[in-house]
């Protein structure tokens, strides 16, 4: 995955690089983990696993939507470690 993305609040830069290098709650990797795997203590490559499942969610959202406002889809991308989740949006680069 060598896709780029740009997420931003409001004007301010807070992420940008690798797809596959998304901001993810360490919570929202377990809790998917058990979902898939029974696992709440995944091994990486459980983690990488997951981490693909959400990155296949952005990447599937922001087919239809780049750029994307995340406010319009907090329920779909509640796994994203943002601080300010309704002020973001991410833009795929590229």
């Amino acid at each position: 995955m060598k896709q780029k993305i740009l997420i931003k609040e409001q004007n301010s830069i807070i992420y940008e690089g690798r797809i596959s290098d998304i901001p993810i709650k360490e919570s929202a990797i377990i809790a998917k983990s058990i979902e898939l795997f029974n696992d709440d203590d995944p091994c990486i490559i459980h983690q990488s696993y997951v981490i693909k499942e959400y990155v296949d969610i952005v990447l599937r959202l922001l087919h239809d939507h780049n750029p994307l406002d995340v406010n319009n889809h907090l329920d779909d991308l509640s796994f994203l470690s943002l601080q300010q989740p309704q002020f973001c949006t991410i833009y795929l680069e590229g």
